[in-house]
């Protein structure tokens, strides 16, 4: 009688279930992907030749948009994101941080400095944290990563 019941009862589901001719609307929702953006400055050398940075306007400074997995040339120095390159100034992100490796050291320093804080040298090869608002210095190269593109 048990086996007689479940037997029926299995029926009767698989007939509603095939029987089940409602037109359902089916929403497909397509996921929008964010492009990471990372966005940087720097003074352009032909209009601020002689000017130190504090003398330096905001429409004196080139800009830089470096997307996700691209490289550019700015300022003379190859970027990248995600995408690295032998050489060139290599941006990568891991847990929502931005870090960076470079072949040659460097200095980095916040901008604007802040008191008590010393610039830190950065060995070549070294794979370091970049904070929104640094300046890498190197050679007579400097770049101030200003942070994520909102």
């Amino acid at each position: 009688m048990k086996n007689n019941f479940l037997f029926i009862s299995v029926i009767c589901l698989f007939i509603s279930c095939t029987n089940n001719n409602e037109n359902k609307e089916v929403v497909i929702i397509e996921s929008v992907s964010q492009t990471l953006t990372l966005e940087f400055a720097s003074k352009n050398p032909e209009t601020t030749k002689n000017k130190d940075g504090t003398q330096v306007g905001v429409n004196e400074m080139l800009k830089l948009s470096l997307n996700d997995n691209t490289q550019m040339d700015f300022v003379g120095q190859i970027l990248t994101l995600n995408n690295s390159k032998e050489g060139a100034l290599n941006f990568y992100t891991r847990n929502d941080s931005v870090f960076c490796n470079f072949p040659k050291t460097l200095m980095l320093m916040s901008m604007p400095p802040k008191l008590g804080v010393a610039p830190s040298m950065i060995n070549s090869n070294t794979n370091f944290y970049v904070a929104p608002m640094s300046l890498l210095k190197f050679e007579l190269v400097n770049i101030m990563f200003v942070g994520l593109q909102d």
